[in-house]
């Protein structure tokens, strides 16, 4: 069994805690709101992409993750938020960068031997457009995640 992850927006915490059980598919967001993510976890592999984009260190950014913002009746579902610097720094990321961000991303332990050459290419292009209209509607990103 993996994990199962979809980002989104919401303009707060108790908004996006409404997705706890059902996850945000048929829930009435616009599709231009979500992003689907085929496991890229909010947890470890978004840190190093945040460490990537940033140049922060890792340490620092785990020791600064906060709560959930709720979990699920089942206890196998759950919605965090995403940092605000990675959401700041998904919408700078220009248009230009993406490959190479993603390249360096996709080379790091978390996405295995496996991992696509080119990097995780079109879920970082969609979620910097995420990003984007995060902070121009002032809502923040979250992560929506089943085990």
């Amino acid at each position: 069994m993996g994990l199962i992850t979809d980002y989104f927006i919401a303009g707060s915490d108790s908004e996006a805690a409404r997705f706890l059980d059902g996850g945000v598919y048929g829930a009435g967001l616009d599709a231009d709101d979500l992003q689907e993510a085929k496991g890229i976890d909010p947890f470890i592999m978004l840190r190093t992409l945040e460490a990537t984009l940033t140049g922060q260190p890792y340490d620092e950014i785990a020791e600064d993750q906060g709560d959930p913002v709720g979990l699920g009746d089942d206890g196998g579902s759950g919605v965090v938020r995403v940092r605000g610097v990675l959401t700041t720094a998904l919408a700078d990321l220009a248009p230009g960068r993406v490959a190479e961000v993603a390249a360096t991303w996709g080379r790091t332990e978390e996405f295995g031997p496996d991992a696509d050459a080119e990097g995780p290419v079109e879920f970082l292009t969609g979620l910097s457009a995420l990003g984007r209209r995060a902070m121009t509607r002032g809502g923040d990103l979250y992560c929506w995640f089943s085990v």
